[in-house]
C-alpha cells in the first residue's frame, strides 16, 4: 500500500516513521529539504529506509504514486493547506484520489474545501492527537467523511493508530469535516483538564503550603487509582523534577501560557451554537489572563497584589471534587459535539469518538468508561457533588484564582438546582418588552400579569 505525506515537521516526521514501520510504502515531501534528509536518516538508522521515498517536489510525488492516490497533509492550518491542494491539482491529482488534511485546521475551512475541490479530488479531514510521541508510536485518529478513498487507507490507519484492549483508536466519527470539530473539542477539553490540574496544584501549594514534590506525591497516588490519566501522570512527573541545586522545575518557569487557537475556536463555536461549556471557556480565558501585561489594556487590568489565606483540606474530598470536575469537563465537550452534529447533520457517533480517545491522545483516562455512561452516572455521584461544593468554597476563600473549578461548580449547580432566570427574563421584558413565558406556557408581558402604574426611568 502506497501513501504520500506532505509536511515533515515534528508531527509529520514521527507519523512517517510510524507509517513505514507498519508496512506502508511512503512517498514524503517537505519544502525544507533538510526535513526530508532528517527523516531519511532516521529511517535508515531503524532499518526502514527501503519503504521510504523522499521527493523534491509535488510533481514527482504525484508521478510516483499509483492511482487512485492517497495523500496526507500535515502542514500548518490556513492558507498553506489550500496552497498545497492547488499545487497537487496542478501536479496531476485526479477525482478518485483522496487528500486528507491531518493538521489542526478549522472545521469550517474543511467544509469549504470539500465543496471547493469536489470535482478535482476527494477532500477529507482527520484530527490527530498524541503529540510527537503519539504520532510515532500510535496516535488517536479522528477521521470524518464517507469518501470512497477511506476504504483504501482505513485498514492501515487502524494499525497505525493507538489501540486500547485490542480496539483501534482510529475511527470515522461522522460526516463532512466533523473529524476536525471533534479534534477541536478534544483540545478544548484538554485546556480545561490542564487548567483544573493546575488549580488543584495551586490549592495544595499555596492554599496548604505543600511543596511541589509533596503535591507530586498526591497526584501520583491519585494516578494509581480510578483517576489515572495521561495529564495527571505528566503533572506528577513535572512537579517531582528538581535541578542539581534542589530547585523545583516549576518555580523556574514563567507564568505566561501559550495557545495555538483550538481552545479559542471551541469557545467561539460553543457560543455560536448556544451550548454552555463554561469550564472549557474558563480555561481559555485563564490562559489569556496570564498574558494580561502584554495587552493594550494592561494598565486597566493590573491591580495591586493581595494576600492569600491558608486552608485545611480533606484530601479525599479534594480527590472526589477533582473527579467530578474532570467528568463534567468531558461531558460539556461531548454535549458540544452532539449539538454541532445535530446542527450540521454530521451524524457523529459519540461512542466512536470516545473510542478514539481511549489511548494515544492527550486526554486519555481510565475513567472514560464512566463518561460513556452519560449523565446517569453523574447523577449517582452524590458524595462527589457535595465535595465539589465544599472544595470550591474553600478554594475561593484562599483568595486565589480557580476559574475552571468555580465554573464547573456553577455549571453543575445551574443544571441541578433552581434557576434565577425568571428575574433576568423579567428584567428583559421590563426595559425591552422581549416577552415572558409563564409556568402555564402563556407568552405575554409583565403588564399582562400585574398593574404597573409607572416604570422606573
Amino acid at each position: 500500500m502506497q501513501v504520500a505525506l506532505v509536511g515533515l515537521g515534528v508531527m509529520g516526521k514521527n507519523l512517517a516513521l510510524n507509517l513505514i514501520e507498519k508496512g506502508l510504502t511512503l512517498v514524503a515531501y517537505d519544502k525544507n529539504p533538510d526535513a526530508g534528509e532528517e527523516l531519511l536518516s532516521c529511517a535508515k538508522s531503524q532499518g526502514m529506509a527501503d519503504r521510504l521515498h523522499i521527493v523534491s517536489d509535488l510533481n514527482d510525488m504525484v508521478k510516483r504514486l499509483t492511482a487512485p492516490r492517497s495523500i496526507l497533509l500535515l502542514v500548518p492550518a490556513g492558507e498553506l493547506v489550500d496552497k498545497v491542494c492547488t499545487e497537487l491539482v496542478e501536479a496531476g491529482v485526479e477525482c478518485d484520489d483522496i487528500i486528507v488534511d491531518c493538521g489542526n485546521s478549522n472545521y469550517k475551512d474543511g467544509i469549504t474545501r470539500k465543496l471547493k475541490y469536489q470535482n478535482k479530488f476527494e477532500f477529507a479531514t482527520m484530527g490527530i492527537s498524541g503529540g510527537a510521541e503519539g504520532a510515532r508510536h500510535g496516535p488517536a485518529m479522528m477521521a470524518s467523511g464517507s469518501e470512497g478513498g477511506w476504504e483504501r487507507v482505513e485498514p492501515w490507519f487502524e494499525k497505525v493508530a493507538a489501540s486500547y484492549k485490542g480496539d483501534s483508536c482510529f475511527a470515522r466519527v461522522g460526516q463532512s469535516a466533523s473529524g476536525h470539530f471533534v479534534k477541536m473539542v478534544h483540545n478544548g477539553i484538554e485546556y480545561a483538564l490542564m487548567q483544573l490540574i493546575a488549580e488543584m496544584y495551586q490549592l495544595l501549594r499555596l492554599g496548604t503550603k505543600r511543596s511541589p514534590k509533596e503535591v507530586a506525591a498526591i497526584f501520583e497516588q491519585w494516578s494509581e487509582g480510578d483517576l489515572n490519566s495521561y495529564l495527571l501522570s505528566i503533572s506528577s512527573h513535572i512537579l517531582s523534577l528538581e535541578t542539581d541545586s534542589d530547585e523545583s522545575l516549576v518555580d523556574l518557569i514563567d507564568n505566561k501560557v501559550g495557545a495555538k487557537g483550538t481552545g479559542l475556536w471551541t469557545a467561539q463555536n460553543a457560543l455560536e451554537l448556544g451550548i454552555a461549556v463554561p469550564s472549557l471557556v474558563a480555561a481559555v480565558q485563564a490562559r489569556h489572563l496570564t498574558n494580561t501585561c502584554d495587552t493594550h489594556a494592561a494598565k486597566e487590568m493590573t491591580y495591586a497584589a493581595k494576600s492569600t489565606t491558608e486552608v485545611e483540606l480533606d484530601l479525599e474530598e479534594l480527590k472526589e471534587a477533582f473527579l467530578l470536575a474532570s467528568l463534567l469537563a468531558y461531558r460539556q465537550g461531548l454535549a458540544l459535539i452532539k449539538g454541532a452534529s445535530r446542527a450540521h447533520q454530521w451524524k457523529v457517533d459519540l461512542s466512536k469518538t470516545l473510542q478514539t480517545w481511549r489511548a494515544g491522545c492527550i486526554i486519555r483516562a481510565d475513567y472514560l468508561d464512566n463518561i460513556a455512561q452519560g449523565v446517569e452516572f453523574i447523577d449517582t455521584l452524590g458524595k462527589e457533588a457535595i465535595s465539589l461544593r465544599k472544595i470550591t468554597g474553600q478554594a475561593m476563600m484562599t483568595g486565589l484564582a480557580f476559574p475552571v473549578l468555580s465554573s464547573t461548580q456553577t455549571y453543575f449547580a445551574t443544571l441541578t438546582t433552581p434557576s434565577n432566570g425568571h428575574l433576568v427574563q423579567a428584567q428583559r421584558d421590563y426595559f425591552g418588552e422581549h416577552g415572558i413565558k409563564t409556568h402555564s406556557g402563556e407568552v405575554c408581558h409583565l403588564t399582562d400579569l400585574v398593574e404597573i402604574d409607572a416604570k422606573v426611568r
